[in-house]
């Protein structure tokens, strides 16, 4: 969602049915990237989903993986609810009329090992990622753990 005033009452809709509640915000305006479409910030989202009643806060769309490193730092700081990140696969780029992602599965989990370490408790995909992409953080996950001897 872009705008916090409609989460916060799709959440409290969501919470009658007695399911757990994930309530994603896409961040992709300001200087930074770092706002949703009508001006809210990381700090700002997290607060209020959580305190509508969001079991899991997450991020999703707007921009490439390397993007949510600082958006989820800043919504780890300000919740203590876990955290989803799905970001696109970059920003798309305009190939022979086609909109078209140029991130790699590799390149994109490339990545995954830092947002983790930011806070992310769940790691998914969003516009231009594919069962690759997952596939790849698997990989490149169980490559960290042998790496580190877990």
């Amino acid at each position: 969602m872009s705008d916090l005033e409609e989460a916060t009452l799709a959440i409290a809709a969501a919470r009658e049915t007695g399911r757990p509640v994930v309530a994603c915000m896409v961040f992709d305006a300001g200087k930074d990237r770092d706002r949703t479409t009508m001006g809210s910030t990381p700090e700002q989202v997290a607060k209020a989903l959580s305190h509508a009643g969001a079991d899991v806060i997450g991020a999703n769309c707007g921009q490439g993986i390397a993007g949510f490193v600082p958006i989820c730092r800043r919504l780890r700081a300000a919740t203590d609810r876990p955290l989803w990140l799905k970001p696109n696969a970059g920003l798309p780029q305009l190939i022979d009329g086609r909109a078209t992602y140029t991130t790699t599965p590799e390149e994109f989990a490339a990545h995954v090992p830092e947002l983790i370490q930011s806070g992310a408790s769940f790691i998914g995909g969003c516009c231009g990622t594919s069962p690759a992409f997952i596939q790849a953080i698997v990989r490149g996950q169980r490559a960290w753990n042998v790496w580190q001897g877990t």
